[in-house]
């Protein structure tokens, strides 16, 4: 059975149709997107703590951004260089008066181009209210990230954290979350022994887990394992500003590996038998931790 509308039922439906057309193309044509990318590069230098430069920016449709050639910088750390930076508004989210933000990071434009993907949620669009961060990070080049100490290493993570009320707006990331992360073939280098002397140490696989409440984070999980041995820690990191001077009181067990072994009687350190567990403690701020075993 076919139904057939009245021809002035068809009228009504088309005029309106083409009119919430109109209505969502001038949404589109008026958006303030310049408004839009100032606020959500200055969210990333306040979550960062970096000078966030950016080279060129376009309107990506129907409501978003995308930034090309991103440098992230500090002092007393290596500038950090972003192929392109994407950030899409939802529009129904904005016009209920909430926020949605979908954020895209992509650090090359190679293969693998190394993904780091979150979502921002807000009741307000002032963010005075509760702000939630949730997303993922794949296959990031760390040589890429952390050059002053890590020469090679892939890494895949998840986080997720909730932003309390009146704290969105400080320069910490107050709040409560979770942070997980792997990396693979793992090479650190330029540990420092004293006396010059240097140490680096090559894993297959690197594990590690936070749960952060306000400014102290809790490792659930930190284990590594590869030529150089294996390890596994407990501990804390407190959180500070700038995030070089986080403070780190960590207890780790390495088990030496025939690798460092060999590395150890080069540098004229002692090294224990292969399978000898011995304890190390990491104390001091993260740009310059103090180990002692």
């Amino acid at each position: 059975m076919t139904i057939k509308l009245p021809e002035a039922w068809r009228e009504i439906l088309a005029w309106t149709a083409g009119g919430l057309a109109i209505l969502v193309l001038c949404l589109i044509a008026t958006f303030p997107y310049g408004a839009l990318q100032t606020r959500v590069v200055a969210e990333l230098s306040r979550a960062t703590g970096m000078e966030v430069r950016v080279a060129d920016w376009t309107v990506w449709l129907p409501v978003g951004l995308e930034w090309r050639n991103v440098t992230l910088s500090k002092s007393n750390w290596p500038p950090i260089q972003l192929a392109a930076l994407q950030a899409k508004l939802g529009i129904t989210d904005a016009l209920g008066g909430t926020l949605g933000l979908d954020v895209v990071a992509k650090l090359n434009d190679t293969l693998p181009p190394g993904l780091a993907k979150g979502t921002l949620t807000a009741s307000s669009l002032s963010l005075a209210a509760p702000v939630a961060i949730k997303g993922q990070v794949q296959q990031v080049d760390l040589s890429k990230l952390l050059s002053r100490y890590v020469t090679h290493g892939m890494l895949n993570g998840d986080f997720s954290h909730r932003v309390d009320p009146g704290q969105a707006n400080s320069t910490t990331m107050k709040g409560e979350g979770t942070w997980t992360a792997e990396a693979t073939d793992l090479v650190i280098d330029q540990i420092p022994l004293g006396n010059g002397r240097t140490l680096s140490l090559t894993f297959g696989r690197v594990s590690a887990g936070l749960a952060c409440r306000d400014l102290r984070c809790d490792v659930t999980q930190l284990r590594g394992e590869g030529i150089d041995g294996s390890f596994t820690g407990e501990g804390s990191i407190t959180i500070q500003q700038p995030a070089q001077q986080s403070q780190l009181n960590l207890t780790v067990t390495v088990v030496p590996g025939p690798g460092f072994a060999a590395k150890a009687g080069s540098l004229g350190i002692p090294s224990p038998p292969p399978g000898t567990p011995m304890t190390v403690k990491i104390i001091g701020t993260l740009a310059q931790a103090r180990i002692a075993l």
